[in-house]
């Protein structure tokens, strides 16, 4: 029994040092670590978008917009271009920018598809650009109506002045025949 107790206090040593052992593991080669994803330009492109329009260079700003549209047409970053280049476009201060070109512009930025960053964004302004457009054409249209009256209104004024005139002329040479006459 003696030697029972043995054996069993020695095969309960042996599990617990087996337990206590790390286990060896097949060595793994090391994965390389992932790529760095690539530095982007748009950063930098936009920061001289902004300087350039804060001083007042909307032409120089819009031909750095299209040039990266252009170089990255198709990424999320040439979609973003368009996007820059509408908002410029619709600056007050922009003389040179009409608002067909911003629609031009944004129409770009939405054709990307709805995964652009801004698409809502953009769909709304377009909405709000042609309704403005509509409000324009409208205004212009009621300041050419009201031209035209105003030069009708004119031209009967000017030729009622005109039968004025003779009506006086008449009734002058009217008098002067009957103070001659005794």
């Amino acid at each position: 029994m003696h030697r029972s107790i043995l054996l069993l206090a020695l095969a309960l040593v042996l599990d617990a040092a087996a337990c206590s052992r790390p286990a060896t593991v097949a060595a793994v080669p090391e994965a390389p670590p992932p790529a760095l994803p690539p530095i982007s330009a748009w950063p930098g492109a936009l920061a001289s978008v902004n300087r350039a329009a804060g001083q007042g260079k909307y032409d120089e700003a819009d031909a750095i917009l299209a040039s990266y549209a252009s170089e990255h047409r198709g990424s999320a970053e040439g979609a973003e271009a368009d996007y820059w280049r509408a908002l410029l476009r619709l600056d007050p201060f922009n003389t040179r920018a009409s608002l067909r070109d911003a629609l031009a512009a944004l129409d770009s930025y939405i054709n990307a598809g709805p995964t652009t960053t801004r698409y809502a964004e953009a769909r709304i302004l377009r909405r709000l650009l042609e309704s403005l457009d509509s409000s324009r054409t409208q205004l212009v249209s009621a300041r050419a109506a009201a031209d035209s009256r105003d030069r009708a209104r004119d031209e009967e004024i000017r030729k009622l002045g005109d039968e004025l005139d003779k009506t006086m002329a008449e009734l002058d040479r009217i008098r002067r025949r009957l103070a001659q006459k005794p």
